[in-house]
């Protein structure tokens, strides 16, 4: 990490502490429900990173790569369409409906089983909690790596409101804004929406290509109904629908690998590109959630959250990112979930405490990849690959019970069993005379067909222990299960791969000053992990296979503190340490005409024509920077009508991380800082804002994620030994905005 770097954040962290008076506190609490109950922050023994949705808008934090900029232990890419979410480490780049992510995403106390769905953008966010390490007892599927849960604001019993009007770089125009308020005895609603569009961050130098690309076209909608009844039952239902639009991504070669290259692509700036191709992403997803909270006696209460989802993407890239005629991708997605959850929970007062639940899943997933390819005697009428179909049932029994041993000391256990089978699935590869993937009719050609079903069972316990010395002081330390249940490789011929388990041991504590005005969380943690499924390209497919195992250890500071009355300085620095061991991985093919000294060398004791198999021992995970931290403060400056000037900056760096498993210090980023910034007028009464922002003021040029393609350079001499073309997604330059809020 810069030595730099450190010494700000050190400085920062110092003086705040030292500055630090007796006088009215103005650190923000925030209430989470992290543990399927509403508690204080500080008082939850897990990880956490909460975000309050007034913060999300001072930060303008749009979607998730926003978010991760200012987390530590939270890193962000995407390719095909995917948000790719990791957390400490844990993640994954595999796409597909046959595989899910690693960290797990709700909204409104839902699960979202496709990870695409992490793209969307927010919206009258209330709060964003990011829960560190597994999470499976409570929050179920998928989440060894964390959850993140997306909570809506609420419908108030007062009528309120707002509405955002922006404009900012590339034309960026932003309309936004809600309305709560009674519905009459009992019932209360709020409604909001968002309009964005912009014409993109990239500049597309090639006519012939799509009119915008890295551009945004967004509209998004929520409905909120609430019943409030007089026994203290509750009835809430939410509807919300987003859809979006956009000319799809920019993307750079990286080497002289690719055929684009070799045939004389021209050269591009960073904010640049040249794509021939009418490319798109288009996607939209709609949902409806409706959750019934009874009372139960005096000292329970019975949960019920049932909601379904559905998502539709279509997806056409020009792979390799330049004028030059190579190959093309096609993505097509389709996921429709049904899904139950019910829990009973104590809610009376006494030293224990208790959650009991069940959930159920039900997702059906269509997909199609496609790729044409220049070199390929099918181009110009397109080779879906593999059109395939999956569909997910999942159950799970759970339960977790504290018991206070006295005043300082609770322990707590809980145990999830997951009973998970992914059925009927069919895959078909073939090359089609069209490109309309799902809705294609028959295929030219069909080369091969599969039809499986798999299950898996697990049992995930938790164990917690929290002591208490003295008021707002905890120290915890947990032992936690995470389970990732398993699945197939999509587009490809290969079996399907077992689960992934980490066992997670984790320590922390988090404190309060007795005046309120200094907080200072931290913990260390140490992650065995065992089956880890990682990704690579082989043939020029996508495979998905079982690491032997990794493990992860690292430590996180953060502290807020409210040195003066006109300060608040939030910093937070991590520190992470990931390693695979003993792990083999295929990375391209030995030549058909290798040579005795390439067989002895590069091919690894394969034959000619064979995939290689390289050794990653000792490299790191991927998507896991070493050192990531951040400095923010607002300051705020009292103008004699009674309005307020709020004065924002932040500072963000992120040291070098690599992508894949094989540390290719091309496909991985070099270390970033991110400097941002905010100005805004507020009226006396508050009814009124007006802020100018900046986004990424040094300009910093980086990738939101690098990859190789097989497809880019394979019959390429350069491409020896077949391990693909480096491909670069850049990342937003400079940005700013100005906007005006009225509320009401």
């Amino acid at each position: 990490m810069r030595s730099g770097t450190i010494t700000i954040m050190a400085a920062v962290l110092l003086a705040a502490a030292a500055a630090a008076q007796a006088q009215e506190p103005a650190l923000e609490e925030i209430v989470v429900t992290a543990e399927k109950r509403e508690a204080s922050l500080q008082e939850v023994p897990i990880s956490i990173a909460a975000v309050s949705g007034d913060r999300l808008e001072e930060l303008n934090i749009d979607d998730v790569m926003d978010l991760y900029v200012q987390t530590p232990g939270m890193s962000f890419s995407r390719a095909g369409g995917e948000a790719q979410i990791y957390i400490r480490g844990i993640g994954t780049d595999a796409f597909g409906v046959t595989i899910d992510p690693s960290v797990a995403l709700h909204q409104d106390g839902v699960y979202l089983g496709r990870p695409q769905m992490g793209l969307t953008q927010f919206l009258d966010v209330d709060r964003i909690e990011i829960l560190k390490g597994p999470q499976g007892t409570l929050y179920g599927r998928n989440a060894t790596g964390g959850a993140i849960n997306i909570v809506s604001r609420m419908p108030t019993p007062e009528t309120e409101g707002y509405v955002t009007a922006g404009y900012g770089e590339w034309d960026r125009r932003e309309l936004q804004g809600a309305l709560s308020g009674p519905l009459g005895q009992n019932w209360q609603g709020r409604i909001a929406a968002r309009y964005l569009k912009d014409d993109g961050f990239t500049d597309d130098l090639e006519p012939g290509g799509a009119e915008e690309i890295d551009d945004q076209d967004l509209i998004a909608t929520r409905a909120i109904l609430q019943y409030e009844g007089d026994d203290g039952a509750d009835f809430t239902l939410i509807a919300d629908y987003s859809d979006f639009t956009s000319g799809n991504r920019s993307s750079k070669p990286l080497d002289d690998l690719s055929f684009a290259v070799v045939n004389g692509a021209l050269p591009q700036a960073f904010d640049e590109t040249r794509n021939n191709l009418p490319t798109f992403h288009d996607w939209d997803t709609a949902g409806l959630t409706a959750t019934l909270n009874i009372p139960v006696g005096e000292s329970m209460m019975l949960t019920s959250v049932t909601a379904w989802r559905d998502y539709e993407s279509d997806f056409f890239f020009n792979t390799d990112g330049t004028e030059i005629e190579v190959t093309r991708s096609y993505f097509q997605y389709e996921s429709d979930q049904l899904s139950q959850e019910i829990r009973l929970s104590s809610t009376g007062e006494g030293p224990v405490q208790w959650l009991v639940g069940g959930y159920y899943l039900d997702e059906d997933k269509e997909g199609a990849l496609g790729l044409g390819r220049a070199t390929h005697p099918s181009f110009g009428v397109v080779s879906f690959i593999i059109p395939n179909t999956d569909e997910t049932r999942a159950k799970a029994l759970f339960g977790e019970v504290s018991y206070d041993f006295s005043e300082q000391w609770t322990g707590t256990f809980g145990l999830r069993y997951s009973d998970e089978e992914k059925k009927d699935f069919t895959s078909v590869g073939a090359i089609f005379g069209d490109n309309s993937g799902l809705a294609s009719p028959n295929p030219v050609t069909v080369f091969t067909t599969r039809d499986s079903t798999e299950s898996w069972e697990d049992v995930s316990p938790r164990f917690v222990l929290e002591y208490r010395p003295r008021d707002a002081l905890m120290i915890y330390g947990s032992v936690t299960k995470g389970f990732k249940s398993g699945g197939w490789n999509a587009f490809d011929a290969t079996p399907a791969f077992e689960p992934e388990e980490i066992w997670a041991f984790e320590t922390g504590f988090k404190s309060d000053s007795a005046d309120g005005r200094l907080r200072l969380n931290g913990s260390f943690f140490y992650y065995d992990y065992t089956d880890l499924q990682v990704s690579t390209f082989q043939d020029g497919l996508t495979v998905t296979t079982n690491a032997a195992d990794a493990t992860v250890w690292g430590a996180e500071l953060e502290l807020s503190a409210n040195p003066i009355p006109a300060l608040v300085v939030n910093a937070s620095i991590g520190y992470l340490n990931t390693e695979f061991e003993e792990f083999l991985s295929a990375f391209g093919r030995c030549p058909a005409d290798a040579t005795p000294a390439e067989l002895a060398g590069p091919c690894m004791g394969v034959g000619p024509g064979e995939t290689r198999v390289v050794d990653v021992s000792g490299n790191s995970l991927q998507n896991a920077p070493e050192w990531k931290g951040n400095v923010n403060g607002t300051y705020t400056v009292g103008l004699r009508s009674g309005a307020e000037v709020r004065i924002f900056g932040q500072v963000s760096y992120q040291s070098e991380l690599f992508h894949t498993q094989f540390n290719d210090p091309l496909i991985g980023q070099d270390a970033t800082t991110l400097v941002d910034g905010r100005v805004a007028w507020v009226s006396a009464d508050g009814n009124w804002e007006l802020a100018a922002y900046g986004k990424n003021l040094t300009d910093e040029e980086y990738f939101q994620n690098t990859v190789r393609f097989t497809s880019l350079s394979e019959g390429n001499p350069a491409d020896r030994f077949n391990i693909g073309a480096g491909l670069g997604y850049p990342a937003p330059g400079r940005s700013w905005g100005v906007e005006a809020t009225r509320r009401f």
